[in-house]
């Protein structure tokens, strides 16, 4: 799977790399903000050929826009898929589909010319700077290393 490939064609098609905007024009996808357990920062589900992004909306602003880009990855590159029937019944990895969500918003909110711009930096110094978490920029950068 081409996570870097994918969110490139949305970008240029959408003329945006806002998650928000994406969904936008996407028309079967949906967002929704409300009052989840403070556990829960956001999930995906498909219903009747709609993709539905819930969004705790107790996060600030800023935390829901990455929680919209991770759920978007979830929309675009797992569209069908149920966890709660993978985990019950199959032996798929949760871990390896987050991290392409993941991997999906890294692309989408960090891109390529960041890093050029921050030549030099630490990965710690661009989460900052950038206001990501350090864990999508890492995983952003062992993405660009592995070109």
């Amino acid at each position: 799977m081409d996570i870097k490939h994918k969110v490139e064609g949305l970008i240029k098609k959408y003329k945006t790399n806002d998650p928000y905007e994406i969904a936008e024009h996407y028309r079967s996808v949906h967002i929704i903000r409300h009052d989840l357990h403070e556990s829960v920062r956001g999930l995906y589900q498909y219903y009747k050929n709609n993709r539905i992004i819930y969004i705790n909306k107790n996060l600030n602003t800023h935390e829901q826009k990455i929680v919209c880009a991770h759920e978007l990855g979830h929309a675009f590159l797992h569209t069908k898929l149920n966890m709660l029937f993978l985990e019950m019944y199959t032996f798929t990895s949760r871990n390896k589909i987050e991290r392409q969500a993941n991997a999906f918003a890294a692309e989408l909110l960090l891109p390529d010319k960041i890093f050029r711009a921050y030549d030099g930096y630490s990965y710690q110094e661009i989460a900052y700077l950038e206001d990501i978490p350090f864990e999508m920029v890492q995983l952003k950068a062992e993405r660009l290393q592995q070109k």
